[in-house]
């Protein structure tokens, strides 16, 4: 029985002897061995990141608030080297140089350096490369991982979310949402998760419309915007060309980060004419009703104003037909009713020449043109022509006609939640009652004349009312003066017209083999629009005597 306990003790004595010798060897390998190595990596580590919490995603979510990440932190393999074990850096270069796709010299060079313990060779390599490191069992080649930025592609979203970049001072976000929210993300001592007002389904639909768009007419670029009217929220914002936020190092040229949808204007052409509209019958002007006699021109000073069509619908002229077949003639006897000065505060109560408030960098309109107080350039004005303004800046503008008179903010980020536990959601702002609920009325059911019988026919969607206009506009020569022959094309709509559920701006950049707009973004709207009404499933609200 002694024989025993004794045994007993002895095999505790050499298991416990065991142990301590395996855990003080793995700590003589890291601490001595291995120490250089970590100690490399983790100052490689610490200058990837300059705060002690993850920096947080941004989410869109859906009708249901599911999420979907439109930006996170991702686990990428990398390949890495520890150059003091390798014998022959150059045969063992030539071997590795075409698996991951590098210069012999720049690896030879790496490999070389015998006093780096760490030397990263590649990131963001694939599964397939990783297997065939790993078989090639080279000594001093390893496989690694790292944290990451990683964007999922497809959501043509990149211009709004921007990209985790460098600066002077460190890792930083740029552009977008990534720059405009760069502390809530990043967060010393707790990040936070950014929830966004983008719909991922509307988004995603968006995006195949425009790139389908942009290529049947082989056009330079475009934008589509689509909001809440009611209370500022961006469903979608897609713009073409798209860049990988992945990839943002290899762009040379930064404009393509530019987002033409906050940070570009551009003269809105015949888009516009609802404001001109807005303003003439808010003033007391003019009324729907109100008839001019169109003959197709106007002389303005020494200058000759024409419809887009000079000799079409002429006569007497309503100024519902002036908006349903768009014409400029009608919009200048608008304008020319209607005092300078006022004229020009209503355009800045519509915010034309000021941001809107979104939650991105953005630029505001420009009216400067009208301060020299020109009879010409206040007729030219009042059909988009020498006036400039952002996309967002329009949708905003048109979307105070479509929710009873009110500017309101445009913005991106529902919620903001911090890991911590703490959340903010968007702020409540009272919003500016820039026309009359009256006029308003009156403006929508003139434009929705546009989709029923004008220019706006094919934005229509069968057993819907659906308000819009369209916009074709001359792209200015900024170095000889006047205008080049290209065209930017525009639609603006809203639906169900009377209750509108959302509003979409439809941009074509210089579409070729075309001139007109209702050839090219107005069926774009009705394609949209059925998809929402399915989506969100919005009955129909036209009256059955009125269908067609």
């Amino acid at each position: 029985m002694k024989q025993n306990t004794e045994n007993r003790i002895l095999i505790l004595l050499v298991i416990f002897i065991s142990l301590g010798l395996l855990i003080w060897g793995r700590f003589f390998y890291l601490s001595v061995i291995r120490y250089e190595y970590y100690l490399a990596k983790a100052k490689i580590l610490s200058a990837a990141t300059s705060s002690a919490a993850p920096r947080g995603s941004i989410f869109l979510t859906d009708k249901d608030s599911l999420p979907f990440a439109a930006a996170l932190n991702k686990e990428f393999p990398l390949v890495y080297a520890v150059p003091a074990k390798i014998k022959e850096p150059e045969i063992l270069a030539e071997k590795l140089a075409p698996i991951l796709e590098l210069d012999k010299e720049t690896l030879t060079q790496k490999l070389s350096k015998t006093g780096d313990p760490y030397e990263i060779l590649k990131k963001r390599v694939s599964e397939e490369i990783v297997k065939t490191i790993k078989n090639q069992n080279e000594i001093g080649i390893g496989i690694d991982d790292e944290t990451l930025r990683y964007y999922p592609e497809g959501l043509y979203i990149s211009h709004t979310i921007g990209f985790l970049g460098f600066n002077k001072n460190g890792q930083t976000g740029q552009y977008g949402l990534e720059e405009y929210y760069d502390k809530e993300l990043t967060g010393f001592v707790s990040s936070a998760d950014l929830i966004l007002t983008i719909d991922s389904a509307i988004q995603s639909q968006a995006g195949i419309l425009l790139l389908k768009t942009v290529e049947d007419w082989q056009a330079d670029g475009g934008s589509i915007i689509v909001m809440d009217p009611k209370d500022g929220s961006i469903l979608a914002i897609a713009s073409f060309p798209d860049f990988d936020a992945n990839n943002y190092s290899s762009i040379k040229n930064h404009d393509f980060f530019i987002n033409p949808v906050t940070l570009k204007r551009y003269e809105p052409g015949s888009v516009f004419k609802p404001i001109t509209m807005a303003i003439g019958i808010e003033t007391g002007a003019v009324s729907p009703e109100t008839e001019y006699y169109n003959t197709g021109t106007v002389k303005v000073g020494d200058k000759t104003i024409s419809n887009s069509i000079p000799d079409k619908i002429l006569g007497w002229q309503t100024m519902v037909k002036v908006l349903e077949q768009s014409l400029n003639t009608g919009a200048v006897f608008v304008e020319q009713k209607v005092p300078k000065d006022v004229f020009l505060r209503y355009l800045k109560d519509f915010g034309i020449d000021s941001k809107t408030g979104i939650d991105v960098l953005e630029i505001n309109g420009d009216l400067s043109v009208l301060e020299s107080m020109r009879d010409i350039n206040f007729a030219t004005a009042s059909f988009g022509q020498g006036v400039a303004l952002t996309p967002i800046e329009l949708i905003r503008a048109l979307s105070a006609i479509a929710n009873g008179g009110k500017l309101i903010r445009p913005h991106l980020v529902k919620k903001v939640v911090y890991h911590n536990g703490e959340n903010y959601g968007a702020k409540d702002e009272l919003p500016k009652q820039v026309i009359s609920p009256e006029t308003s009325a009156k403006l929508i059911n003139m434009m929705t004349k546009v989709v029923e019988s004008g220019s706006g026919r094919r934005a229509g969607v069968t057993d819907y009312t659906v308000a819009g206009k369209t916009g074709t506009a001359q792209v200015p020569d900024f170095k000889k003066g006047g205008y080049l022959d290209q065209y930017i094309h525009t639609f603006v709509g809203f639906a169900p017209a009377y209750d509108p559920k959302f509003i979409a701006l439809i941009k074509l950049d210089n579409p070729k083999g075309v001139r007109f707009a209702e050839s090219t973004v107005v069926p774009v709207f009705s394609d949209l629009a059925k998809f929402i009404f399915s989506y969100y499933q919005i009955p129909p609200d036209k009256p059955v005597e009125n269908q067609k």
